[in-house]
């Protein structure tokens, strides 16, 4: 049996990061017997459901913090880190890269000599190292990392000529896993809908997508967006504004995203940054056709014209075209929901979480 604690953000939130954190935990809880401990400043409300084996704790430093708060913020941080020396013989998985440097400091003065430290990194193996590179204040911490931890979890390997400042061997691969059992789809009583869901924010791409289904020939179909953010009464206004509101449907988030999903016929991913969405896995699970923007993600899981369809990231043209495409060819839309469905029996969590036995000690 493992003790492993996950340090993260925010638990209350529907987050990418915060499913996986979720899915993880309560799996290898209550079906691998580990101690899990959550550690997180935003937990009250938990958005996903925790089992009641796991024990979730409060941290009191914020990211947020600005001014004489960066002080106190730094302070609390270090002190929280500094405790971790009694974890011992403990695995701390960490996806928050502002830890990098304290945790730095601290193991430069010979602490945490016990002590399994994880980075996360919710994205492929090359894509987090080039985002801190395109910075200039986070540059060092690609090095820096490296040097921290005793392992680097990434979602897939997409790289074959590493730099020097990778250690090869610190490496781990660990995919984004389905949540739910595969069972039987009856394709046939799925409701004209196309869905997306998600987090409702420009980065993900809302505005492409009602820009292109205000071009589509859409009669009889429905647009469902589930999720919510800080945009979100903006893209509202932007349909009303393209004379599209009577066709789409703007949906709160929801804790029970599998019914969206059996209902739909299309799901549409129109983002401008994926690592490997969930919710790509999710449609497929579900025979749901997938239409994803050329994200990393998207290009990783779908393989175009057999197991979804791709489209240029922020082309709303491309995307009423494939839109259209789909909803009028029943047969080609079939197909490809039954090919992504036989693939994807490889990212069921049964298969992906024997993984974790060459990552956790």
């Amino acid at each position: 049996m493992a003790k492993i604690i996950f340090i993260t953000p925010e638990i209350n939130r529907a987050t990418g990061i915060v499913r996986v954190v979720n899915i993880w935990a309560n799996h290898l809880s209550l079906n691998r017997q580990n101690k899990i401990t959550i550690v997180a400043k935003g937990i009250e409300n938990p958005y996903y459901n925790f089992n009641s084996k796991i024990k979730i704790q409060k941290y009191s430093f914020d990211f947020k913090r600005k001014g004489i708060g960066i002080i106190y913020n730094t302070i609390q941080l270090f002190r929280y880190l500094y405790s971790l020396r009694n974890e011992k013989n403990s695995n701390v998985i960490i996806d928050k890269s502002l830890l990098i440097e304290p945790l730095w400091i601290l193991k430069k003065l010979g602490l945490f000599k016990k002590i399994n430290f994880i980075y996360f990194t919710h994205s492929g193996s090359s894509a987090f190292r080039e985002f801190y590179l395109s910075r200039s204040h986070t540059k060092h911490r690609v090095d820096m990392m490296f040097k921290t931890f005793d392992k680097i979890v990434c979602l897939f390997d997409d790289e074959t000529n590493y730099p020097n400042m990778v250690q090869k061997e610190k490496l781990f691969f660990l995919s984004n896993p389905i949540p739910f059992e595969l069972s039987h789809i009856n394709i046939e009583a799925k409701e004209d809908i196309v869905l997306y869901l998600g987090r409702v924010r420009i980065e993900k791409g809302i505005d492409t997508l009602l820009k292109a289904w205000a071009i589509t020939d859409h009669i009889g179909w429905k647009l469902q967006i589930v999720g919510d953010g800080k945009e979100k009464q903006d893209f509202i206004h932007l349909a009303e504004k393209l004379s599209i509101l009577d066709s789409v449907e703007f949906i709160q988030s929801q804790t029970d995203v599998k019914s969206y999903y059996d209902k739909s016929k299309i799901f549409v991913l129109p983002s401008i940054y994926e690592g490997m969405p969930m919710t790509i896995l999710e449609a497929m699970a579900c025979k749901s056709t997938v239409i994803s923007s050329n994200t990393a993600g998207g290009l990783r899981l779908i393989d175009d014209n057999r197991t979804g369809l791709l489209f240029k990231k922020k082309d709303e043209e491309e995307l009423a075209k494939k839109l259209t495409y789909l909803m009028r060819d029943k047969h080609q839309r079939e197909n490809l929901a039954n090919s992504a469905y036989n693939y994807i029996n490889q990212h069921t969590i049964k298969n992906i979480a024997t993984n974790w036995d060459n990552i956790l000690v």
